[in-house]
């Protein structure tokens, strides 16, 4: 059987949460549903076609349970959060020992995947930094996923086109967004996971010191946020389709230099 671990994020619905003094979002203070690019990643382990058993694993606040729960009826078997307030304001760095810490104690998977990028930050780092602190390889913008007993190979996205990577177990993947479209969940998978409770680990749990995580474990540190708006750019009209596309390519050339 094949153990796999998708580590999940919730983000804010509502991204006017604001900032507090520290320039981190507020998420207590506004709903939270999962990454887009997880939804994905759920579903590329549930669809599986081995004999596999599937874990979900989220850091975050204590409302992120019930989408951990949500997970579990869609047919996840195993659903974890770690929650403590110290390890607020977690950088890139920061959450990925974190992570690590959490594999360690759930012992070896074959795979693990992650989304690419989660739509608060953007950074897209987690899956490589993940990858590097558990010593694994790691395949980035992945948008299918072919397993085998012994070799998974993905197709990934490049910037001017397509390519297949293969490699062994264990190793980490990050999903593109609507790569999967998640499942809904059924009666069977409501009844099975009516027992399923959402496990609640703490930084004690994971055996790690107050410097491995938090800000005081983070590498970056916000000094400064800006808004930034470009406004909307107002040209002639065009009724020449041949002319629109010619002065509108002369438009992305101008903002691509």
């Amino acid at each position: 059987m094949k153990k796999i671990l998708v580590c999940v994020k919730m983000v804010p619905v509502d991204f006017n949460a604001g900032l507090d003094s520290q320039f981190h979002v507020q998420r207590n203070k506004t709903g939270l549903q999962l990454n887009v690019a997880d939804m994905a990643a759920v579903e590329a382990a549930l669809s599986c076609p081995l004999e596999k058993e599937v874990t979900i694993l989220s850091m975050g606040l204590k409302k992120s349970e019930d989408v951990l729960k949500d997970l579990l009826i869609r047919g996840a078997d195993r659903a974890i959060l770690i929650n403590d307030k110290r390890m607020a304001g977690a950088d890139t760095f920061a959450t990925a020992q974190v992570l690590k810490a959490a594999v360690r104690k759930l012992g070896d998977f074959a795979l693990i995947i992650c989304g690419r990028r989660a739509v608060d930050g953007e950074t897209g780092q987690i899956p490589g930094e993940l990858a590097a602190a558990l010593e694994v390889p790691c395949i980035s913008n992945v948008n299918d996923i072919r397993t085998g007993e012994e070799t998974v190979i993905c197709k990934k996205i490049l910037e001017n086109g397509t390519e297949e990577a293969e490699t062994g177990y264990p190793a980490i993947l990050s999903v593109c967004e609507y790569s999967y479209r998640l499942r809904l969940p059924g009666i069977r998978q409501m009844r099975a996971a009516a027992e399923k409770k959402v496990e609640i680990w703490s930084s004690q749990e994971l055996g790690l010191s107050e410097e491995q995580y938090g800000q005081k474990g983070s590498l970056t540190k916000v000094l400064k946020t800006a808004r930034i708006d470009t406004g909307l750019r107002m040209g002639p009209k065009e009724r020449d389709p041949e002319k629109g596309a010619r002065r509108l390519m002369e438009m992305i050339r101008e903002v691509s230099v």
